[in-house]
């Protein structure tokens, strides 16, 4: 089961390349390129990860709508993408931030990191059917004429 991510990044290129390489790496991506529809997606969705690509494209003042956002956030981690190191223009309370430093960009860092933050995450299942370790042995042992 892939991993699910919603990703704002108001630059269409730099939000395709991300997309692409997230969706190689075993993401569901929902990429959305207008912060009043990345707000809307996120009232929706519960995402396992949410990725903000701070680079190019958008207006002054979009970002400002994160800080309320910080309650749907509460659980999820979130990735910003910059050229540049944190310059504190987000301040999202109660949120694990990570950021990732790329100028220019590398989706495939980008998509790493991603992958990284949900690798704990990721639920173990065990199908009901699954033998038991002793059934697997035994078959084994059978099957070589062992027993």
């Amino acid at each position: 089961m892939p991993f699910s991510a919603v990703l704002f990044s108001a630059d269409n290129l730099r939000g395709a390349l991300l997309s692409k390489a997230l969706t190689k790496h075993g993401f569901e991506v929902s990429l959305q390129r207008n912060i009043n529809t990345f707000t809307d997606v996120l009232n929706t969705k519960s995402p396992q990860l949410v990725i903000l690509d701070k680079e190019g494209g958008y207006f002054t003042g979009d970002l400002d709508v994160l800080g309320p956002l910080s309650v749907l956030l509460k659980g999820i981690p979130v990735i910003i993408v910059s050229n540049s190191a944190s310059d504190g223009s987000f301040n999202l309370k109660d949120v694990s931030v990570e950021w990732c430093h790329s100028n220019p960009i590398d989706p495939l860092a980008v998509a790493t990191k991603a992958k990284s933050l949900l690798a704990g995450s990721a639920p173990n299942f065990v199908s009901k059917e699954a033998p038991e370790k002793d059934a697997i042995t035994e078959d084994l042992k059978g099957f070589l004429g062992l027993e």
